[in-house]
C-alpha cells in the first residue's frame, strides 16, 4: 500500500510539473524585460480628440502588463518619449524609431499604439467606441514580433466617463493579446534560441575577430552564430543562444579568455552589447 501512495504520489507530481500550464508559468516567469509602452500619433495643434481615448488606452495597457508581471518603463519618460515621436509625426513606416527609443530608455522591448474613436454625444445617450492598432518591437533587432488589433465601446453618464471607461477596456483587451503573442515568442525562442548581438572592437586592426566564432559554436547553448559586419578592428555578431544574455556574457569572455584575449564591456542595450579587447 505504502508503494502504491509512492507511486501515485510521483506520477501526481509529474503530471504537475510538466503540464501545459506549468510550462506557460515558467515561461511567465522568465519574461523579466522591460517595455516601454508609447503612442504613435502625431500631436494636434488644435484640441485632440484622442487625448483621452490615448491615456485610458494606456492605462489598460499597463495595468494588465503590470499585473502579468511585465516590468514597464517609467510613464513621466513614455511621454517624454512620445512627445519625441510626435514631433517626427507617425513612427508606423520606420520601425527602427521605434526601437531606438526604446534602446534609449533601456526597454528591451516596445509597445508602440495608435488609437482611433467614434464619439456618440446626445442629450439622452452618451457613448464612445475605441479602437486600438499596437505593435510589439524587438528593439535590439527591430523586428516586430506582435502586432494586433482590439477595440471597446461603452456607455457612460458624460462622453468623458464613456471614453475613459471605453479606452481603458480596449486597452487591457490589446495588452491581453499582446501578452499572448510575446509569450509564445519567448517561448518559441528559448526552443530555438535568441538571438543577441554582440559587437567586438579592438585597437589592432590586422587582429582576426573572427576566431571568436568558432569558439562559441562549440558552446552547447548557441544554436547558431554568424558575423554580419566586420573590418577596421571590429566585428559585429548576431548569436542564437538558449539561455539569457548573462549567460551569455560569462561564455563570451570564457571563449575570450581561451584565445588570450581580455574583453571589457563598453556599452549595452537591449540584447545587444558593445566589448572591446584589450
Amino acid at each position: 500500500m505504502g508503494r502504491l501512495f509512492c507511486l501515485l504520489t510521483a506520477v501526481f507530481i509529474y503530471t504537475v510539473i510538466c503540464s501545459p500550464f506549468a510550462l506557460a508559468t515558467d515561461v511567465g516567469k522568465s519574461i523579466n524585460e522591460r517595455i516601454l509602452v508609447i503612442h504613435s500619433t502625431p500631436a494636434l495643434k488644435e484640441k485632440d480628440p484622442e487625448l483621452i481615448p490615448r491615456a485610458s488606452a494606456y492605462d489598460g495597457m499597463v495595468e494588465y502588463l503590470s499585473d502579468k508581471g511585465y516590468r514597464i518603463v517609467d510613464k513621466a519618460l513614455a511621454e517624454q518619449c512620445s512627445l519625441q515621436v510626435a514631433a517626427t509625426h507617425d513612427i508606423d513606416p520606420v520601425i527602427n524609431k521605434a526601437a531606438s527609443f526604446g534602446l534609449k530608455y533601456f526597454a528591451e522591448y516596445t509597445v508602440y499604439f495608435k488609437t482611433s474613436s467614434i464619439f456618440k454625444d446626445f442629450e439622452e445617450s452618451k457613448g464612445a467606441l475605441v479602437r486600438i492598432n499596437a505593435k510589439v518591437v524587438d528593439n535590439t533587432s527591430s523586428q516586430i514580433i506582435a502586432s494586433k488589433v482590439a477595440e471597446s465601446s461603452s456607455g457612460g453618464l458624460t462622453l468623458d466617463d464613456a471614453t475613459d471607461k471605453a479606452g481603458r477596456a480596449a486597452g487591457k483587451k490589446m495588452a491581453a493579446l499582446l501578452a499572448t503573442a510575446t509569450e509564445k515568442y519567448f517561448r518559441e525562442s528559448g526552443n530555438a534560441g535568441r538571438i543577441y548581438t554582440i559587437i567586438l572592437e579592438s585597437s589592432d586592426s590586422d587582429q582576426n575577430l573572427l576566431l571568436i566564432l568558432s569558439k562559441l559554436e562549440s558552446n552547447t547553448s548557441v544554436v547558431a552564430a554568424r558575423e554580419s559586419e566586420s573590418g577596421g578592428g571590429k566585428a559585429t555578431f548576431e548569436i542564437s543562444y538558449k539561455g539569457k544574455r548573462d549567460q551569455l556574457d560569462r561564455d563570451l569572455m570564457e571563449s575570450a579568455g581561451s584565445l588570450g584575449w581580455r574583453l571589457t564591456k563598453i556599452r549595452s542595450e537591449g540584447n545587444r552589447s558593445t566589448w572591446k579587447i584589450k
